[in-house]
């Protein structure tokens, strides 16, 4: 799965992105992973840009997206995906883990899950390192939620 630059941030720009949610209980994430990864891979499966935000209830807020895109930055953040690619180029479409929490230090962690094409043909694999990246993003809320008590 490959995207001109341009006509992907077109698409982007257009809201023209599949979009999927799961809602699941903070302690038990892990039991959304299949269905959250599902969603999204359907999705990337029929060549369409998406999104699968995964929500849960806690204090403070934290967020997981899996997104499409052709560079490690999320699709919020367009404008610098334009400013360091070059729109005539066609790029290989690659899937990303987004976390976002303002008791992050950064705010935000993003890490690349694979290419559209890895992914798709080994899903057991990603749903493997998916749930081993949620399961590593919670204990890092966790460990600063303690350190803040």
């Amino acid at each position: 799965m490959q995207r001109n630059v341009q006509t992907f941030i077109d698409e982007v720009t257009a809201d023209q992105l599949a979009q999927t949610a799961v809602k699941g209980a903070y302690t038990q994430l892990d039991a959304k992973v299949a269905d959250w990864l599902g969603g999204f891979l359907d999705n990337v499966q029929a060549d369409k840009l998406a999104q699968a935000t995964l929500t849960t209830d806690h204090e403070p807020a934290i967020s997981f997206r899996l997104e499409t895109s052709v560079i490690n930055l999320p699709l919020a953040n367009l404008t610098e995906i334009g400013k360091v690619t070059v729109a005539e180029e066609t790029m290989p479409i690659k899937l990303y883990m987004i976390a976002e929490s303002e008791a992050f230090r950064s705010g935000l962690r993003i890490d690349e899950l694979g290419s559209a094409e890895d992914v798709l043909a080994d899903r057991v694999a990603a749903e493997s390192l998916l749930t081993t990246w949620l399961t590593a993003q919670t204990d890092r809320l966790d460990q600063i939620m303690t350190a803040d008590e």
